[in-house]
């Protein structure tokens, strides 16, 4: 399921869920963080079954591990995720923008443009939250421009199995470069900027959460908190 999927008439299990799943990934509940199915049954007024359900799906996703008479641990990031999933995304989307380069239609670049986000100093949670529902739509919307379906679908699933990371690199005013380079109709103009631009997010994670991340592969139990 998208991270960023509304609607109404949920039943009180999908409702749990979407809330923490959102909650997770723009990390207002940190890697670390320690979930118990009675305070979270307290939080949402429902009973304790439609919260374990929740969980269970949240442990499918990877976002959640059961810790025996405990509760379920936020799971963590390491190094090797970063590195692993920024390489991965910069295949697919430089891929997607080359091609969009030379298929992108006048509509599909106006569209870009209304996604941009003007420099800011800094954002609160809900603005991030909004603000990183955009950034996927910016950059699906480069991908589907490339005519390919499955790249499309191939670059929503990435990003949002690193929406965690997206936020904690996230950064406003960053996105005009890469609207010139697709407008210009060189593919690899086009690539190299969007290659160039997640790259750079990929640095500043990493420079920005050097004292949280394990290096040995061992999944992270603290430290993490959201970008300020």
């Amino acid at each position: 399921m998208s991270a960023w999927r509304g609607g109404g008439g949920r039943s009180k299990k999908e409702r749990v869920y979407h809330a923490l799943r959102r909650e997770i990934l723009t990390l207002a509940l940190a890697p670390g963080q320690v979930l118990v199915e009675g305070a979270v049954a307290r939080r949402f007024g429902v009973s304790k079954t439609p919260v374990r359900e929740a969980l269970a799906l949240l442990q499918q996703d990877g976002l959640v591990e059961s810790l025996p008479r405990r509760g379920y641990l936020v799971t963590g990031i390491t190094v090797r995720d970063v590195h692993e999933l920024f390489e991965v995304r910069a295949a697919l989307e430089g891929a997607a923008a080359e091609l969009a380069a030379t298929r992108i239609a006048p509509a599909e670049l106006k569209a870009l443009e209304a996604l941009l986000v003007p420099p800011q100093a800094s954002v609160d949670g809900k603005t991030l939250r909004r603000h990183l529902e955009g950034n996927r739509r910016f950059h699906v919307a480069i991908a589907r421009a490339s005519g390919n379906q499955r790249l499309t679908r191939l670059v929503g699933r990435t990003l949002d199995e690193m929406t965690r990371l997206i936020a904690m690199g996230y950064e406003t005013g960053e996105h005009a470069e890469l609207i010139a380079a697709l407008r210009s109709g060189d593919g690899h103009r086009a690539r190299a900027a969007l290659v160039n631009h997640i790259l750079v997010t990929r640095e500043r994670v990493l420079k920005r959460e050097t004292g949280g991340f394990l290096r040995d592969g061992t999944p992270l139990s603290e430290g993490l908190r959201p970008a300020r």
